[in-house]
């Protein structure tokens, strides 16, 4: 059941008890990692929800502050809800933002009535989003007093379920990617989440590689296991015009090429420690071209 308590602060100093642990003494949940949101995990998750209504208008949303926070990548998102066939829908604005560096998404929603819900995995980054972008807006620096605003975390399996459907979309994957590169993308963000940066890169490689039998086997008829990564983006290369953009097999390259020296076929650098900025960039350039390739983004325009 949904725990909420009233927020005089815009988010960010309350703190929020979801019981006492073994030694009778109140936690704070802070954050739940992304790997929790799959299904088999789904029975006994959470999320966290700030819910805010506004007491003025217009609401100004302070976008360049989101971006230089914590940047814009191919997961996130920025959509306006239009009437179609007459029918007003109910939300107005949607914006989902990924966070790798601290494994943290937020979908948010603003309807016509000036009502914003923030679901995410993570408090503290959901607080930050709502203060830098809608408290903290120029030019009107509307404060807390012009918003009514209740957070907490819930249990609801609606809200839960919804939540998750976010994090599969903005992670790469959904109900129509194959289950071995769905697999493979879950391995590599539990290894990012535990810092074993070397293990996601090559589950990222893994992904890929997966991806683009795929894609060839759609392509050419075969599924060409014989071949490697490298190979198989030289295959779509050698076509012209290529059924994927040049653009989005320099970014399977650039995977498959950290670490690594860039000849025909890669080879390792002898003794390379994989580091952080390693995993995070093949984990999200790997994640945008699974669902970009899902997506029907990848071709060129016809």
């Amino acid at each position: 059941m949904e725990s909420e308590q009233q927020d005089n602060t815009a988010g960010n100093k309350t703190t929020f008890s979801p019981g006492p642990n073994q030694h009778g003494e109140q936690e704070i949940l802070r954050a739940i990692p992304l790997s929790e949101y799959t299904p088999e995990k789904l029975r006994g998750a959470q999320v966290f929800k700030l819910q805010a209504a506004a007491n003025s208008y217009p609401i100004d949303i302070n976008l360049p502050a989101l971006i230089e926070d914590s940047g814009w990548s191919p997961s996130d998102r920025l959509q306006l809800w239009h009437n179609l066939a007459g029918i007003v829908p109910h939300t107005g604005l949607t914006l989902r933002k990924l966070n790798l560096e601290e494994n943290a998404l937020l979908h948010c929603k603003l309807n016509i009535n000036g009502v914003l819900s923030i679901l995410s995995n993570h408090r503290e980054f959901a607080a930050r989003f709502f203060r830098i972008v809608f408290v903290e807006s120029p030019s009107s620096f509307s404060c807390v007093r012009d918003w009514k605003v209740t957070s907490g975390w819930t249990a609801d399996q609606t809200t839960v379920s919804f939540f998750a459907s976010s994090v599969a979309g903005a992670l790469g994957w959904g109900p129509t990617v194959p289950h071995e590169i769905e697999s493979w993308l879950k391995v590599a963000l539990n290894s990012l989440e535990r810092q074993n940066w070397k293990s996601c890169v090559l589950m990222c490689r893994r992904a890929l590689q997966v991806l683009m039998k795929v894609a060839c086997e759609k392509q050419f008829g075969t599924m060409l296991d014989n071949l490697a990564l490298h190979d198989l983006i030289r295959r779509f290369e050698a076509i012209t015009p290529g059924p994927i953009l040049r653009h989005w097999l320099n970014i399977a390259h650039s995977v498959a090429n950290i670490g690594n020296v860039c000849v025909a076929p890669p080879r390792s650098f002898p003794s390379y420690r994989y580091s952080k900025p390693d995993a995070e960039t093949a984990y999200a350039k790997t994640a945008a071209f699974v669902g970009a390739y899902f997506e029907k983004t990848l071709s060129p325009p016809a």
